[in-house]
């Protein structure tokens, strides 16, 4: 049975990048895939007056991976939150998983192959501000169950793309309670995984991740740590059009691109779909097809090898003839 793919355009370049991973996407599953379409954001606003429909709610919770652009920010006035981010709250979408490598050897730094696993902060955490005279109270509760989720999404994550190493990211010098907890729910859940463990300072973590790429395999820390690691990771091999980012909960995941739908300096028709197809190989992953994910992994770095690259990356080519060549890609894989 053809597994089903939900694909949200959304706004800003949404659609435009969001069209290029799934035609990426439906030639590379073949007819393994049934690709419906919803509604979200500022698009679902002028048709029914909500930024996230209760039909595009229905029809997340049947599908086995999402596709979003992204959901532009609201107008002046309009009071309600990121609609995706709402979604990925409803779904129980509890963790949040980058991966980083480049895609040629004129971009990024070499030896980068990483993975880097947090916990979706509006999945797991409870997190409360409170303004006061004097300034801003922050109350933050992470249980150690939602911990052990994470660790075993993390444990599940690296067994079936092959990783062997995972590294804690954490502040325990700092928060010796919370993140100590962190460090040993983490010991506990990895004891017997087969994979090698450590344990770091966040900062640490960083400075290594720089000076020595190939020894960083995967890093599993909390929010706000793993999102500034996950910056500095988006930076050394090329930024946010070229990293792919995936919420994943027990049954379904939600693939989007790290550069969400309005970046800057993005002229029409030239959007680097690159983050976007990408994260449309990770649905892949997540959905059992690992070879045809690594299919569309290759055709990307076939590519940009040949220099067929939007503007932001060398090249000259519009995102239409960017996708197309991407598809041509894969197509000849298949063919040889």
């Amino acid at each position: 049975m053809a597994k089903k793919v939900l694909a949200l355009p959304g706004d800003g370049i949404g659609p435009e990048v969001t069209s290029s991973a799934v035609g990426v996407l439906e030639h590379a599953a073949g007819g393994r895939i049934e690709v419906t379409y919803g509604e979200i954001g500022l698009s679902a606003l002028a048709r029914t007056s909500e930024h996230l429909p209760a039909e595009t709610v229905g029809l997340a919770a049947d599908a086995d991976a999402i596709i979003s652009g992204g959901a532009a920010q609201a107008p002046s006035g309009r009071a309600h939150g990121d609609p995706v981010r709402e979604l990925k709250r409803q779904l129980n979408l509890y963790s949040v998983v980058r991966k980083f490598f480049p895609l040629c050897d004129r971009i990024g730094v070499r030896g980068v192959d990483l993975l880097v696993v947090t916990g979706n902060p509006d999945a797991l955490l409870h997190v409360s501000e409170t303004e006061s005279l004097d300034g801003v109270d922050l109350h933050k509760f992470l249980s150690s169950a939602s911990c052990r989720k994470l660790f075993g999404e993390t444990v599940r994550i690296s067994a079936s793309m092959g990783r062997r190493k995972v590294t804690c990211a954490h502040r325990a010098s700092m928060f010796p309670t919370l993140d100590g907890m962190f460090v040993d729910e983490f010991y506990k859940c990895l004891a017997g995984a087969g994979l090698l463990v450590e344990d770091m300072e966040v900062g640490e973590a960083a400075s290594r991740l720089v000076m020595d790429p190939p020894s960083m395999d995967v890093i599993v820390s909390t929010d706000i740590y793993g999102a500034v690691l996950a910056g500095v990771a988006a930076g050394m091999v090329g930024g946010g059009y070229l990293t792919p980012v995936g919420s994943i909960g027990d049954s379904c995941g939600l693939f989007e691109p790290m550069h969400g739908p309005n970046p800057r300096d993005v002229a029409g028709g030239a959007a680097n779909p690159t983050s976007a197809i990408l994260s449309g190989a990770m649905a892949l992953d997540h959905l059992g097809m690992p070879a045809e994910a690594e299919k569309i992994r290759k055709a990307v770095r076939c590519v940009y090898s040949r220099g067929a690259v939007t503007p932001d990356v060398g090249g000259s080519a519009t995102t239409k003839e960017f996708t197309e060549s991407v598809i041509k890609a894969v197509e000849e894989q298949e063919e040889g």
